[in-house]
């Protein structure tokens, strides 16, 4: 699929702006699906279908305009992905999703792919809790099988009285119990896999999160070059066994004693990939097209240490952030994306800083953050 064909994006946020921003780039033609009018995405699109995302109808004219569909975000419904599928070709496969979203299945299939991962128990209904307190123990996180992330839909059981409680306080829905490790490090593989079978493995970062929400990466990871290579390993086996054509992010936790353990999956670009955007020869979202489109994958060569922060609404508490100043600093690369109302917690950009070394990168971030105020407490 060349340039000037159309691809399709299911989700209109940040993700999918970026997406569309590469393939813009590249010479093809964007059209997104998303039911607010104001998604990110959409103001970079040829055009927008605003319509709720269980809407045959316009799904299928969706369908008609577009080459080929990827999403951007995992909460879709599973039968709008296999209605569109069975018109035109999706990838990552509605499959992989299926898997993706519910951590449930996505805990099954990495047990049987022989994946490390922490001790956990599926816990569908209360009959369950007891089996799950004998087999994980305590302290532990209860996570909903579906629907959360940036920190949401977890609980903390740290005594076996707890566990039914924050069952309840979640919902009484689906969950694992999950051990809660002690990290020394979490890190994440973006891997990029094409039809061929072709796979790449983008430079790995290390990731640090505030108050269970993705603050700033550090490339290269200054972890040991073992625990990468493994990473990239297991990641790479992981998108050859999910059949994926596409970009999948594989998180790990890195626990007490050098257990490498994977966390979650998700099958697209990853705010921990952004990184890749400014320091890499081909970007994750340039990957994903790539691998879509059937095309070569690109080469994934890192330029030299970076340091990536996220930029939350917070940051306008005092009004309009001091980009003049922000962007005087040496090295610095400003990514907004889009978001026209502010709000606390809000993924509103992030910032690159490429630099000779990884001291001097954090020498400019320490100005950086005194400029957007990101020093505060959120």
């Amino acid at each position: 699929m060349l340039p000037g064909a159309s691809v399709g994006i299911i989700g209109g946020g940040q993700l999918g702006r970026m997406l569309a921003g590469e393939a813009r780039r590249m010479g093809y033609r964007v059209v997104v699906f998303d039911p607010d009018r104001e998604s990110p995405a959409a103001a970079l699109a040829d055009r927008h279908w605003c319509a709720d995302f269980s809407d045959p109808k316009a799904l299928a004219e969706f369908a008609d305009a577009a080459d080929v569909i990827t999403y951007e975000f995992e909460n879709i419904p599973a039968e709008s992905l296999a209605f569109l599928d069975s018109k035109i070709s999706v990838s990552p496969s509605p499959e992989i999703l299926r898997i993706c979203q519910d951590r449930i299945r996505e805990k099954a299939f990495l047990v049987q792919q022989h994946c490390p991962v922490a001790a956990f128990y599926p816990i569908e209904r209360a009959g369950d809790l007891k089996k799950a307190l004998q087999i994980v123990g305590t302290p532990a996180l209860l996570k909903t099988a579906q629907l959360g992330y940036d920190g949401k839909g977890q609980a903390e059981v740290a005594a076996p009285s707890d566990l039914e409680i924050a069952w309840r306080q979640l919902g009484e829905v689906p969950a694992i119990l999950e051990e809660k490790v002690s990290l020394e490090a979490e890190l994440s593989a973006i891997v990029g896999r094409s039809a061929t079978g072709a796979v790449t493995v983008f430079p790995i970062p290390r990731n640090f999160h505030r108050k269970g929400i993705f603050d700033y990466s550090l490339v290269p990871s200054g972890l040991d070059g073992k625990l990468e290579r493994a990473a990239g390993e297991i990641a790479g086996k992981i998108a050859s066994a999910l059949g994926l054509v596409g970009v999948l992010a594989v998180e790990f936790f890195l626990a007490v004693g050098e257990r490498l353990l994977v966390n979650e999956l998700a099958p697209r670009p990853h705010n921990s990939g952004h990184f890749t955007l400014d320091a890499c020869i081909t970007s994750q979202f340039e990957q994903q097209l790539r691998a879509i489109a059937g095309l070569p994958l690109g080469d994934v060569s890192s330029r030299g240490p970076l340091l990536l922060r996220n930029i939350l609404g917070e940051s306008w508490v005092r009004g309009e952030p001091d980009w003049a100043s922000l962007l005087s600093l040496p090295g610095l690369r400003l990514h907004l994306y889009g978001k026209k109302r502010p709000l606390a917690k809000r993924k509103m950009g992030h910032y690159s800083v490429i630099a000779s070394s990884m001291a001097e990168a954090r020498e400019i971030d320490a100005r950086a953050q005194a400029i957007l105020r990101l020093d505060q407490d959120m």
